[in-house]
């Protein structure tokens, strides 16, 4: 609240030519995550254009103070809590000393403290030293380091992003679209997924909730979105689902938690009633667009197979009851295999190449442990990683997978010559203030027994 007092006090405007924008005077060049943020709270589409941006800043005050607090918490946290390091960061190293010493003084106000009896942090300057950025460039542009004995050791360059730095994000919505972040809460989460034709499922807890909150979400939450990773581009969305079921207890004398049970797609899944007509001539793909958006309670499409033949109806026929049951009937005519995962139907063949990258999995990207052969494929343990999804695949090096142990009668079977298996479970398993930050996946191969025993290349192995 210093912060948008200092900036706006506290009004809804637009500064700098209108490149700055609402209660935090942000811009949205260098803030778009932001403002992806707010949309996502408020469930909005963020404009293309400065015009469209500055437009929907202004008339949603709500978004406006969402875009601002984003932003101000973010910039304290890279501060470290240090408002002299924020004031640089949000405003800039150009600062004047005098509004630096305006805005102190709105923060001491806020913070309860006298701003007579405080006095202003130093500033930190070097003898002669222009503190600009173009100053300390020109002066130290053509310093040389004396060389060392030191050297770098072979093999131990970074190679890619580090894995370090925790960052997630746990939001409960209500059916209002009204949206609570508790991530700054001790959270830890199960999350399952399968492709094999059962419900993805995942086990959150919330500890020591204040009691109007806690009711708040016992009564009226009715989604949960978890996205977790790490600083870098490994973060992103591993579940999106419906809360079935809350419950309450304490896990000692003094510690509250709220345990969340939701399952992926479960209103559509079980309350996903439809009911209409298709005339003769439509194929099965525009069956399965139909079921999906007319359903009572409509989902998205996420992978649909190419390979749904283009075989059209010879008359016409009625479509009465769950969506799930008519797409599980036309995934099993289609020999391909139906599922939901974050709110998205998804129909697969196993002949189908999955979308996106192949995920290069190691020691320096993630991987603990060895991966254990087994008669489908594999099983490996990385650090959560949400590009590993359901039907994706990894590539594994086959010199640091654990071969099976193979029994009298028991046939062999070889890995992977390429070392590229496809992801069929994976749990995510995380504690936000201990150590457990993990994914667990099962995967196959072509030499595994679920390719082995199809008898055509078309056929559904799940």
């Amino acid at each position: 609240m210093a912060t948008i007092d200092a900036e706006t006090s506290g009004r809804n405007i637009l500064g700098d030519n209108g490149n700055a924008m609402g209660y935090g005077q942000v811009w949205p060049r260098w803030h778009a995550d932001a403002f992806a943020y707010a949309a996502q709270k408020f469930r909005v589409d963020v404009p293309a254009t400065l015009e469209g941006k500055q437009q929907l800043v202004l008339g949603n005050d709500g978004f406006s103070m969402a875009v601002a607090v984003f932003v101000i918490k973010k910039v304290w946290r890279s501060a470290n809590q240090d408002f002299r390091q924020f004031s640089l960061q949000y405003v800039g190293p150009a600062i004047p000393d005098s509004d630096y010493q305006r805005r102190y003084n709105i923060w001491l106000k806020y913070a309860g403290k006298s701003v007579e009896a405080t006095s202003l942090p130093p500033t930190v300057t070097t003898p002669g030293l222009d503190t600009t950025t173009a100053a300390w460039n020109a002066q130290y542009a053509n310093v040389n380091i004396p060389t060392t004995n030191y050297g770098v050791v072979e093999g131990s360059q970074q190679r890619g992003d580090v894995l370090y730095g925790r960052r997630y994000r746990i939001i409960v919505s209500r059916p209002d679209g009204v949206a609570l972040d508790v991530s700054q809460l001790r959270c830890t989460f199960q999350i399952q997924k399968t492709i094999l034709q059962q419900p993805n499922f995942s086990e959150i807890v919330l500890y020591n909730l204040a009691p109007d909150t806690e009711n708040s979400i016992i009564q009226e939450g009715n989604r949960i979105v978890v996205e977790a990773g790490y600083e870098g581009d490994q973060y992103g969305l591993i579940f999106d689902g419906d809360v079935v079921l809350a419950v309450r207890d304490k896990e000692d004398g003094v510690t509250y938690r709220l345990t969340l049970f939701s399952m992926d797609g479960d209103r559509f899944l079980n309350q996903g009633f439809v009911g209409f007509s298709v005339l003769k001539g439509q194929s099965a793909r525009q069956i399965v667009d139909n079921v999906v958006n007319q359903a009572k309670i409509p989902a998205q499409l996420g992978s649909i197979s190419e390979g749904f033949t283009s075989q059209e109806l010879s008359r016409g026929k009625v479509i009465f009851g769950l969506a799930k049951d008519y797409l599980r009937q036309l995934a099993q005519s289609q020999e391909a295999s139906f599922y939901v995962e974050d709110g998205k139907v998804n129909i697969v063949r196993m002949t189908d190449l999955p979308e996106g990258e192949i995920t290069e999995l190691s020691p320096e990207s993630g991987l603990i442990g060895n991966p254990a052969q087994n008669d489908q494929g594999l099983t490996f343990k990385c650090l959560i990683n949400p590009r590993i999804k359901i039907n994706t695949l990894v590539r594994i090096d086959n010199s640091l997978i654990r071969a099976q142990a193979v029994q009298t009668g028991q046939p062999f079977r070889a890995l992977d010559e390429s070392g590229i298996y496809r992801v069929i479970k994976v749990t995510y398993s995380g504690d936000t203030r201990g150590d457990n930050w993990y994914c667990e996946c099962e995967a196959v191969t072509q030499a595994g027994i679920i390719p082995s025993m199809m008898t055509s290349a078309g056929q559904n192995p799940y």
